[in-house]
């Protein structure tokens, strides 16, 4: 008898335990939503937006009824976005996959060899991150006009790539830093050289890290708007976010639905691109957390 009584003693504290347990949940839960909400709340209005006319939106209507689609086919005329796309694309890729090789290269040097001045090149790259665009805007233009690149493709993707780079080496050296040494010293016994340890050892490794540099750069590319403004002023060498900026000054002007829609049309690879690669790129963030 003493012991059920004891027993019963014993697990009424666990309820209110419970409960707050449940209670706390449900609270993280709202919160949760609560942030999914405003941050989805812009991108939902953009949509509606880009399906309504200049009437409905002063009228204050949040869902577009009746929608008006033709405002895509007339975006995409107007702002010429086709041709926007591959420059954007080119660009991006390009300079994305020049900054990954390099920065795989310079994060299994500074992460597995050890040479002398090795922190100091590093303490360079760290002063990279810190560097903002805006410092070498004017001496870069003055170089590349100097050089005759001013208008061509070129303009972009050796200051994206160079600007790149700090944080590409950042990531990867990291990464490399954290591999075991024992597949390293098995390869070494089986007669590889440095660099056959490096593509087809260590690098296979870091999949999760070459991810995310790849997604983080490309957006960065893509998203890039004072360099493009700056280098590039002919209209068919223009990328999309120089290219939407110019519908400002266009017949368009002041009709935000086509704007909406452009956004829209610019949005649309970048969503595709994380939604296809979203595993990697978390993974490639949560790997340093994971690593022991």
């Amino acid at each position: 008898m003493r012991a059920a009584v004891a027993a019963v003693s014993v697990a009424r504290p666990r309820r209110p335990v419970a409960r707050g347990a449940h209670l706390g949940r449900g609270l993280m839960a709202a919160v949760l939503l609560g942030a999914l909400a405003l941050s989805l709340a812009p991108g939902l209005y953009m949509v509606c937006l880009s399906f309504m006319d200049n009437p409905q939106l002063f009228a204050g209507r949040i869902v577009p009824v009746p929608p008006h689609p033709e405002n895509y086919p007339r975006a995409w005329i107007a702002s010429n976005i086709g041709q926007l796309y591959w420059n954007s694309i080119y660009v991006s890729t390009v300079s994305m996959v020049v900054t990954v090789a390099i920065s795989a290269l310079a994060g299994y040097g500074l992460g597995r060899i050890r040479f002398a001045g090795r922190g100091v090149v590093y303490g360079i790259v760290l002063i990279g991150l810190t560097i903002p665009l805006q410092i070498a805007l004017i001496p870069l233009f003055i170089n590349l006009r100097a050089l005759g690149l001013i208008n061509t493709r070129l303009a972009l993707i050796g200051p994206y790539t160079a600007f790149g780079l700090a944080f590409g080496i950042y990531v990867m050296k990291g990464f490399f830093q954290e591999l075991p040494r024992e597949l390293e010293e098995a390869a070494r016994l089986d007669g590889a050289g440095e660099f056959r340890i490096f593509a087809q050892v260590m690098l296979p490794l870091t999949r999760p890290a070459l991810a995310t540099v790849a997604i983080f750069l490309f957006l960065l590319n893509w998203n890039e708007f004072l360099f493009a403004l700056t280098f590039i002023t002919e209209g068919g060498m223009r990328t999309l976010p120089t290219g939407i900026y110019a519908l400002l000054s266009s017949e368009f002007y002041g009709n935000y639905p086509i704007l909406a829609a452009s956004l829209v049309l610019f949005s649309v690879p970048v969503l595709v691109l994380y939604f296809v690669f979203q595993q990697q790129f978390i993974e490639g963030l949560t790997a340093g957390a994971l690593k022991h």
